[in-house]
C-alpha cells in the first residue's frame, strides 16, 4: 500500500513539472503583430520605392528595428518573413530615392504601438518634386 502511494505521488509530481515546462517562458511565443507603412500620392495611389525605416523606442533613445522598401501599391510590411513585430512602442521614417517628397504638412517619424494580434497600416502622404511638377 505504502509503495502504491509513493508510486502516486511521483507521478503526480512529474506529471506537475511536465506541465511547469511547458508553460515556461522558454517555450512560449514572443507576442507580436503585423505593422505595414504605406506612401501614397495625392490621388491615394501606391508609390514606389520608397524607404522605410522602423526603429524600436528603446529607454530615452531609438533603435533601427527593421527596413524596408515599398512595393508597386506603395506598401511596407515589416517583419514579414518573422511573422511581424514584436509588441512595443515604435516609429517609422520615410525617405525617399525617386523624385518625391512628404506633402506639405504631412509628419515623418509617426510613432505607433503595436500589440499582439494587430494589423496596422501607417499612411504617409507623398507628392512629387522636380521639373513640371
Amino acid at each position: 500500500m505504502k509503495g502504491t502511494r509513493l508510486r502516486i505521488v511521483a507521478v503526480a509530481a512529474f506529471a506537475c513539472v511536465l506541465v511547469s515546462l511547458a508553460c515556461s517562458s522558454s517555450t512560449s511565443t514572443l507576442s507580436v503583430g503585423k505593422l505595414s507603412a504605406q506612401v501614397v500620392d495625392a490621388n491615394n495611389v501606391g508609390i514606389q520605392g520608397a524607404n522605410a525605416d522602423l526603429y524600436k523606442v528603446i529607454g530615452g533613445g531609438a533603435l533601427l528595428w527593421r527596413a524596408s522598401s515599398t512595393s508597386s501599391d506603395g506598401t511596407a510590411v515589416f517583419g514579414a518573413s518573422d511573422g511581424g513585430v514584436v509588441a512595443g512602442d515604435y516609429y517609422i521614417h520615410v525617405s525617399f530615392i525617386t523624385k518625391n517628397q512628404l506633402a506639405t504638412g504631412e509628419t515623418n517619424d509617426k510613432q505607433v504601438t503595436v500589440k499582439g494580434g494587430d494589423d496596422l497600416v501607417v499612411t504617409f502622404h507623398a507628392v512629387s518634386v522636380g521639373p513640371g511638377h
